[in-house]
């Protein structure tokens, strides 16, 4: 199964979703160059809650995507096309994982962007 994204501008989406709380997480927009890349971004996660990370914005069909660093202290899976942090109950500090998302651009062409996260888990209040 393929998601196609239209829009011309290329960002990455950042949502969160949690039990708990509806800003589990944030970080700004990263904006992808093109249908290869190597990118970094920092996020802010509330302990005990989930990010979920997916693309909109680049022309292409992601096909796959996949965890190619698990984090030290979190939790990192990739199921529906998106990538997904579940931050450790209780803890607080630093971790990082990183991730990629695989397909074809406009013209066919193979995508991939890669993105490595440095997450900042801050207590859950």
């Amino acid at each position: 199964m393929k998601i196609k994204l239209l829009t011309i501008a290329s960002l990455l989406a950042l949502s969160a979703f949690s039990s708990q709380a509806q800003a589990a997480c944030s970080g700004p927009p990263i904006m992808i160059p093109g249908s290869s890349a190597e990118l970094e971004g920092e996020i802010r996660v509330k302990s005990g809650t989930s990010c979920s990370f997916g693309v909109s914005g680049i022309q292409g069909a992601i096909s796959e995507v996949k965890i190619l660093q698990m984090p030290k202290v979190g939790k990192a899976v990739a199921e529906n096309l998106r990538a997904h942090y579940m931050a450790k109950p209780g803890y607080q500090g630093a971790d990082e994982f990183t991730y990629v998302f695989i397909g074809t651009d406009q013209y066919g062409g193979p995508m991939r962007v890669v993105f490595k996260r440095k997450v900042t888990v801050v207590p859950n209040l």
